[in-house]
Parts: structure tokens; C-alpha cells; sequence
């Protein structure tokens, strides 16, 4: 969730105009043979922003996808931009408004001493600059073309669009995620895209306030109307728009989890196959409860108190500003204000109940993938006692679950280090294992069971240290960078960086990045994979599992030595149907089963909730002045 936070603080501690008269025709135009090409718009023309002759590679970058999203755009689906005349060179892009996030991990299980909290609390909530700032004029996106494509627009390549992952609170497609790797293991046989989209109480309030005046998931609306833009407009650089692979990593992936759901799975999510590495989100659904009493707080911190979403539209950008930063500041670490949230509508419910369900587009494929430990930068070292734990609960999750007993099956399925059976050392495993398999991991399950093995193919990356976020250094890592007059952050920093990591990386790099960019050329991992390769690959096979199978078998692994083949042990089936079951749980106790639902999606969860809400136990819930029953429920075992 925090990849690209993460991803930096690895790489730190490694590396030590003129004007144009009229928008139309749409197209691509050459002024001279050696000028840069401009990519003309319906709406406004686009400079090539570079080219990289050792790679033949045009970027165009900072193109505008939609109007700025301010004052009554707040809050509202991304409109489109308007008509510009004047000739863009992509030099003006600002990243959206981000906020860091406190309270990470970064010392290890050393947390649990007082000495390792204190330093985790203070690594964690150092300020970042890079990723703090930002502007609500954001909505951009790069293309990386071939330059065979530009010259040749019929070759109609395919198209692989990022979404890159930070928490659902910060990130940008700037400086970090460039194509320029994964296009030169497919000898540039596609084509790269990567967007931004508004994060954070920007992109993410939700609750009953939002689903009457505003929009809430806006930031996945913004991911939309990008991917809408590479629908409409990739042809003219020479790509297929029915050839659309969506790659997202931590909050990326998650938010394509939530694509495949939209509408219950009836609305096309604009992509035909996807790859998912660590799709992450936590889980959101008490749309009138806990998730509104987040946008109260932030309407609060706005001085908007009772005044609805127009007094938001029409703050100034500071006071917003501040309000996102205060909003966030007062979460406990290793939780989070905001992200997806079901809406009864977009996101109808969470979507593991949708697959569950069977209630998803039928995309053609998916590559899935986690790394070995997922979770442990999220936990926090100042749970260290029984009762921290279950005040942890109780901030994660609604307090209906609490009266309900919810909570307290969950304290029992993950039990505390005291318990004579349990598998835990520390609270901090305790911990680790409930995000792992809450949060993470029983994700990319929940997707292989949905699709089934056929249609999937499942990756584990366990290369030193194997946290969360680090699979991005060979996803995206490239030898080919080198300087160019615009010294761009990458630049200087490959320069900095080959020599000393390249060897460590790139054949771990060139493994990865091959199998990804022979999946998104043919459908198929396998088809141009670099065999001849240090370390060599492996043939990635379907996935074997069945419904009773604990592990998932033939999951490809990339490890410190090379690339082989296990069976996965985070995302066992026994804890990933206990969440499946939780999910479906708190839907039904709360009342926001979708019409016609009769058990939130999922009727097969685990044991230990059968007869947890049984026909006849309807009994109404006074809880916080409201009853809370579900009018859908009709009876049975709930999974």
C-alpha cells in the first residue's frame, strides 16, 4: 500500500515552445524529419516531451486526460478538458496532493522492544518532501511510444497502463515509473501509459453524505476516464485499444481488484487482461457509520462542520489542504482514513463478496503476484499487550461488530503469543499475520479461485528483504537510462545506481520484466520469456489448486537465486475463507447487502461462522441509536 514510499526509502539508502494555431485534425505530426512528433488532440496538441535514440523511444508526457478537478468538480466524475491552442511540451504536470503516511515499520520485528518502537516511530513519521505537496490540478498522464509505432500507426501495438500504488494516500507516475524496461524486453513491441488520479480525501471520502452530493471512489473514477483516454486516443501513436493490459502494484492493483467488480461486475473496466503485484486495500463498508464519520472529521478539519459538500467545493485549497494532512495525522499506525469503499452503486459491496459471487467482468486473464512479507511495515511496535491488540480491532472496524462479537472471533482466530496453541511469538506476528491475510495476500486467492487456475498465473517475489513495495525495483529497473539534456530524476539517478546495483538486479530484472512483457504482447508469460538468462527462468505454469487444497501449488517464485517453482504458503485457504466469511458478516449485521444478494456474495465461507447470523437470530441491534439489520437477509448459513 505504501510502495512507492518504501520503494524510495530503499533506493536512497542505494544510491548514497511554440505556438500551434489549431487542435485538429487528430493525429501525429512530424514538422521536420528530426523535430520531435506532435501528438494532436481533439482538445489540444502535445510535443514529444524527449527522445531516447539508444531505445527509440518518444515520451510524451503531462498530457491533460481531464479538466482540473476543483471547486464544483470536487468530488465529481473527472470532466474533460478543455480546448487548448496553444502548443504543450509537457513541462507542466504538478503531482497530485499526497500525504505521508506514520507509524511504518521499518526496523523490523525490533519493534517490539522499546527502544525498536521508538525508532520505528520516529523513521515512520519522518516528513517526506518528494511526496508531500502536490496540486489538485493533477489529472496527467506519459506515453511512452516506439518510434516504429509513431512512423507505422497501423502496427496497432498493445498498450500496458500503470496505476501505480502508495496507500490510496500518495504517489505519481513521477519520477519513478517509466516503460522504458518492460518495453525493451518486448523489443518494443508495446506501448507504455501511466497516470495520475486524486488520492486521499481527494480521491477517496466516502459515506452517505458523498453518496448523495458527490461521488465517492473518485480517485478510481479518475483511473476510468485515463483509461477511457487510451481507448480513444492510443491509435493514433500506433496502439491497439482492444489490447489493453491495467498493471498496478500495492494500491494500484487493488484499486484494479475494484474495477473487475465495478457494478457488480456489469461495466467494462476498459482493460482485457491485467497484472496485479500485492493488491492491497482495507476494508471499508459501514457507509453510514465509521466511513461518514470520516468525512464528518474531515469536514470538520475544513471548518465545514454540518454544512454538507458544498462548503468543500468551495474552501480555499490550503484550508483542504490542511484538513487531508490533519485527517490522516490523527489515524492509528497501521490504518487508514480512507481508500475504496463500497457505495451501493460503483463499488456495490467489497469486492471479494462480488468474486465470491461470481459478479465480475470476464477478463481474459490475470497475472497475480505478493511478495514474502507483505505486511510488517504496516505494523505498529506499540501493540504490544492483549488489550492494544483489541483496541487495534476496535479502530480498524466498526463498532457493530464489536457488540456483535465479531472482533472477538477474530481475537480468537489470531490468538495472542500466551495461548498455549498459538503460532504467534509476539504481538507483532499477531499482527503481521491478521494485515497479511486482511489486507494482502488473500486477495490474489480470492482472484485465483474467481477466475479459476486456467485463466491465471501466480508469482511470489522473495528477493532480499521481500517487502512490500521492493518488486518494483525489477519491474521497473533499467541498464538502457542515460543522461540527456533534460536530466530528469531517473536519469541522475541510474547513473548513480548502475554501476553499483546492476549486476545485483538486472538478471533478476530481465526474468521479471520478460515474462510481464510477454504477457502483455500474447496473452502468455511464457511465449517470449528470456530463457538465456542469469538466473534462467522457469516455465510459469497455471496455478494447481482446488477447493480443498490449503496451498496453492505451481506459483512461481523469484528468489535471492534465481526463479523457481513452490506452493504458496501466504494465502492459506483456511484463513483467507475466515475473512470471506468476516466480510460477508459485517455486510449482512450492517445492512448493506446489494438488492437481490441474499448473503453479501458468499455462501461458502468458513466454518467458523456458520450459523453466526442463522434464521431466527434477526434480533434487532441498538447500537449508536440505530438499528442495524440486514433487509435483504433471508435466512440460511451465513459464509
Amino acid at each position: 500500500m505504501l510502495s512507492l514510499t518504501y520503494h524510495s526509502f530503499l533506493i536512497s539508502l542505494l544510491s548514497l515552445s511554440v505556438g500551434f494555431a489549431s487542435p485538429f485534425p487528430s493525429g501525429v505530426k512530424f514538422e521536420t524529419r528530426s523535430a520531435l512528433p506532435i501528438l494532436i488532440l481533439p482538445y489540444a496538441s502535445y510535443k514529444a516531451a524527449s527522445y531516447r535514440a539508444s531505445t527509440d523511444i518518444y515520451v510524451f508526457k503531462n498530457i491533460r486526460y481531464a479538466a482540473p478537478p476543483v471547486g464544483n468538480l470536487r468530488w465529481a466524475k473527472p470532466a474533460p478538458p478543455e480546448t487548448n491552442s496553444t502548443l504543450q511540451d509537457g513541462s507542466y504536470g504538478p503531482k497530485c496532493i499526497q500525504s505521508a503516511v506514520s507509524g511504518l515499520n521499518l526496523v523490523g520485528d525490533g519493534n517490539s522492544s522499546p527502544v525498536g518502537a521508538a525508532i520505528n516511530q520516529f523513521l515512520g513519521g519522518l516528513p517526506i518532501p518528494l511526496f508531500e505537496g502536490g496540486s489538485e490540478d493533477c489529472l496527467f498522464l506519459d506515453v511512452y511510444v516506439p518510434g516504429k509505432a509513431l512512423k507505422n500507426p497501423s502496427l496497432k501495438l498493445p498498450v500496458a497502463v500503470w496505476i501505480y500504488g502508495g496507500a490510496y494516500l500518495l504517489g505519481s507516475k513521477d519520477p519513478f515509473y517509466d516503460g522504458s524496461g518492460i518495453m525493451g524486453q518486448a523489443s518494443n513491441d508495446m506501448i507504455f501509459v501511466a497516470m495520475n488520479y486524486r488520492m486521499g480525501a481527494y480521491g477517496f471520502l466516502a459515506g452517505t453524505t458523498m453518496e448523495k452530493e458527490g461521488l465517492p471512489n473518485a480517485g478510481l473514477w479518475d483511473q476510468r476516464a485515463a483509461l477511457q483516454w487510451v481507448r480513444d486516443y492510443i491509435g493514433l501513436v500506433g496502439g491497439d485499444p482492444t489490447r489493453v493490459t491495467a498493471m498496478g502494484e500495492s494500491a494500484g492493483a487493488g484499486s484494479i481488484m475494484h474495477h473487475l467488480a465495478a457494478e457488480g461486475g456489469k461495466l467494462d473496466p476498459l482493460f482485457s487482461k491485467a497484472i496485479l503485484q500485492s493488491p492491497a486495500f482495507q476494508m471499508m463498508w459501514d457507509r453510514s457509520g465509521g466511513v461518514q464519520g470520516t468525512f464528518e472529521d474531515f469536514a470538520t478539519f475544513a471548518g465545514c462542520q454540518g454544512k454538507g459538500l458544498a462548503c468543500l467545493r468551495s474552501a480555499s485549497g490550503e484550508t483542504l489542504l490542511a484538513a487531508n494532512k490533519a485527517l490522516h495525522a490523527k489515524q492509528t499506525p497501521g490504518t487508514f482514513a480512507v481508500g475504496p469503499t463500497p457505495d451501493g452503486s460503483f463499488i456495490r459491496q467489497l469486492p471479494l463478496l462480488e468474486y465470491a459471487a461470481g459478479s465480475f467482468w470476464p477478463v481474459e486473464s490475470l497475472i497475480l503476484s505478493h511478495v514474502a512479507d507483505e505486511s510488517s511495515v504496516f505494523v505498529s511496535g506499540a501493540i504490544q499487550t492483549d488489550s492494544q491488540f483489541s483496541g487495534f480491532l476496535e479502530k480498524v472496524f466498526p463498532n457493530y461488530t464489536i457488540a456483535a462479537g465479531v472482533n472477538a472471533k477474530v481475537e480468537a482466530f489470531y490468538p495472542p503469543p500466551a495461548k498455549k496453541k498459538s503460532i504467534y511469538s509476539t504481538q507483532t506476528a499477531r499482527v503481521s499475520a491478521l494485515l497479511r491475510d486482511s489486507s494482502f495476500t488473500c486477495n490474489v486467492r480470492y482472484l485465483t479461485e474467481a477466475l479459476g487456475p486456467p485463466k491465471v498465473w501466480n508469482m511470489q517475489y522473495s528477493v532480499f528483504p521481500g517487502k512490500h513495495g521492493t518488486d518494483l525495483i525489477p519491474t521497473f529497473f533499467s541498464t538502457s537510462l542515460a543522461p540527456s539534456s533534460s536530466g530528469t530524476w531517473l536519469e541522475n539517478l541510474a547513473l548513480l545506481m548502475v554501476p553499483v546495483v546492476a549486476p545485483l538486479v538486472s538478471g533478476i530484472s530481465a526474468g521479471m520484466q520478460s515474462y510481464f512483457a510477454s504477457y502483455v504482447t500474447t496473452g502468455n508469460p511464457n511465449t517470449h520469456r528470456k530463457i538465456w538468462n542469469v538466473p534462467p527462468t522457469v516455465a510459469w505454469n497455471h496455478p494447481t489448486t482446488s477447493v480443498t487444497d490449503e496451498k496453492i501449488g505451481g506459483v512461481v517464485n523469484v528468489g535471492d537465486w534465481g526463479f523457481g517453482t513452490i506452493s504458496d504458503d501466504q494465502n492459506m485457504k483456511t484463513p483467507c475463507d475466515f475473512w470471506r466469511g468476516f466480510a460477508s458478516v459485517v455486510t449482512q449485521l450492517g445492512g448493506y447487502v446489494p438488492e437481490g444478494e441474499e448473503d453479501g456474495g458468499d455462501g461458502n465461507g468458513a466454518g467458523v461462522w456458520q450459523g453466526f447470523v442463522a434464521k431466527g437470530e434477526r434480533e434487532k441491534r441498538n447500537l449508536d441509536g440505530r438499528w442495524l439489520k440486514s433487509r435483504n437477509y433471508k435466512g440460511g448459513n451465513l459464509g
